[in-house]
């Protein structure tokens, strides 16, 4: 039985396989009862027919060939005798066949390729190596490039992974501008990862700590509390704010 759709298209010629079993490699199979579901929905087959073109390619690439769909009485993509038009099915098999792999979505079994995570993971050492032997330009680098890379991700791979491994590596480099007295800067990395990441106090801190270098305390210390309510025994939070409310009264006793 022909593959049921509410709309006409062309399906595959009898005795030409299709996905699954005794499809082509790498064929995902159907579901039996998915396809007995679209089965009993109203449908229309549309005869067609399979032509080799020549395909329009820049002077300097090598003359190329693509199938597409025609109506097989005229030989035509768009046809209005024949009440066809395959224009739209053509340009989506052109540019999934000239698409590059990360462009198209791959079932939703398969996991993401892990190639991706290790680099934003050595990217991230990197930084790290060179932050410990206070090269610090080196290390925002590092870090900038380690952070483009979880934000390239494909949208349809986990959001959190992205999140989680941009929050990483931009609080890496606030920490990194704060060394060089770049304080805007990490400031900015900072608010990122509190809206990436708000639960993770490490945002927090780093958010105060750039607030202190710009001598804006009062921010500062409000950013502590704000961190403190995901975990109030948070020690490195503690200490911080008793750092800073101790300025803040040094300040006023001076006043």
């Amino acid at each position: 039985m022909a593959h049921a759709h509410p709309h006409p298209h062309p399906h595959p010629p009898a005795g030409m396989p299709g996905p699954g079993p005794g499809g082509p490699p790498g064929g995902i199979p159907v579901n039996p009862a998915l396809l007995t579901l679209l089965d009993s929905l109203p449908h229309k087959d549309v005869p067609f027919a399979l032509q080799t073109i020549k395909l329009p390619t820049p002077p300097n690439v090598p003359p190329q060939q693509g199938i597409v769909v025609t109506c097989p009485e005229h030989g035509q993509s768009s046809c209005e005798e024949c009440n066809v038009d395959f224009n739209a099915l053509n340009y989506m098999h052109q540019f999934l066949r000239s698409a590059p792999p990360e462009a198209i979505p791959p079932p939703p079994t398969v996991q993401p390729p892990p190639q991706r995570a290790e680099m934003i993971k050595n990217l991230k050492e990197q930084g790290n190596t060179a932050f410990k032997s206070q090269q610090f330009p080196n290390a925002i680098q590092a870090y900038s490039k380690s952070a483009d890379m979880a934000l390239s991700r494909p949208p349809w791979e986990l959001a959190a992974l992205s999140r989680d491994e941009t929050a990483i590596a931009l609080c890496n480099r606030s920490a990194a501008f704060a060394f060089v007295n770049a304080w805007a800067n990490a400031l900015a990395d900072a608010e990122a990862v509190v809206i990436l990441k708000r639960p993770w106090t490490k945002g927090h801190f780093r958010k105060a700590r750039a607030l202190v270098g710009l001598e804006r305390f009062e921010d500062a210390k409000q950013a502590l509390i704000d961190g403190l309510q995901y975990e109030p025994n948070d020690k490195e939070l503690n200490n911080f704010l008793n750092e800073i409310e101790e300025k803040l009264r040094q300040a006023e006793s001076e006043d």
